[in-house]
């Protein structure tokens, strides 16, 4: 298997993430502007995330062609593991001391699926 630059490497991550990032606010924000009956406008939004779909699949599959699957589960369940979760903890703390509890609540609650997202990927992981 050919392996990448680690810039190219570096910045196909990058990419993905920002692409991904992009589908989901086009997306919730389609979703919205429908609640609103603004129906055009969300259409338009969805048309335009399923390009940033489009974009972050394309780059997912390049790096799966160049590191493998595994690899990249692997990477995730850390991720999930190490960053996702106590991310979640740090800003419910955030929110709790400056007096949003609905806030700490809602992202305690997150940061307990995502351990259970992190135990899924550590499922597969290989070692």
């Amino acid at each position: 298997m050919q392996t990448l630059g680690v810039k190219t490497e570096e910045g196909l991550r990058e990419l993905l993430t920002a692409n991904a990032e992009d589908h989901m606010r086009l997306m919730l924000s389609a979703e919205f502007m429908e609640k609103l009956g603004r129906t055009e406008e969300a259409k338009e939004l969805r048309d335009k995330a399923m390009v940033e779909l489009g974009h972050a699949k394309a780059i997912f599959s390049t790096l799966v062609k160049y590191q493998g699957l595994d690899a990249l589960i692997n990477e995730m369940a850390k991720e999930e593991t190490e960053q996702h979760v106590s991310e979640y903890s740090n800003v419910a703390m955030n929110a709790k001391s400056e007096g949003h509890d609905d806030i700490e609540a809602m992202l305690c609650k997150f940061a307990d699926q995502e351990k259970g997202i992190a135990e899924t990927l550590n499922k597969y992981k290989n070692n």
